[in-house]
């Protein structure tokens, strides 16, 4: 695990928007201002070959699991592609353990609009990092 914070800073840093942490609720498109806003907030971790299961418990060890974390952003309708990009762009490459070649920087896996009116769209991507199982 790491902290989200770290994932916070380099999107903050890289892109300027404001970011916070992920809370469970609704954003309100209708009231927000239009200021773009960024929510980060890990989800869970799951096997990375969740189909791979083995008779054997040990052989099982080896199989890694990915820290599914999401990043959510509200923003306006017309600036979408480029707010995307921009996050896209800043998590590419990332990694909380940089000196640490067992595991993966951030991968992406998929990315989904949540809800939109005429000019805002509130928009997610699900992120992961890959954690080896035995080192």
């Amino acid at each position: 695990m790491y902290a989200e914070s770290l994932l916070m800073d380099v999107i903050r840093t890289a892109t300027g928007y404001t970011v916070d942490y992920a809370e469970d609720s609704t954003i309100d498109l209708l009231g927000a201002d239009t200021i773009t806003k960024v929510y980060v907030g890990h989800l869970g971790i799951k096997l990375q070959y969740p189909n791979q299961l083995w008779a054997d418990g040990y052989n099982e060890l080896e199989n890694p699991e990915i820290l599914y974390t999401t990043i959510q952003y509200v923003c306006n309708r017309v600036n979408w592609h480029i707010v995307r990009s921009n996050i896209a762009a800043a998590y590419k490459g990332f990694t909380p353990f940089p000196n640490d070649s067992d595991y993966s920087s951030m991968v992406f896996v998929e990315a989904s609009v949540i809800a939109k009116t005429n000019t805002k769209i509130w928009a997610q991507e699900l992120v992961g990092i890959i954690f080896p199982r035995i080192s």
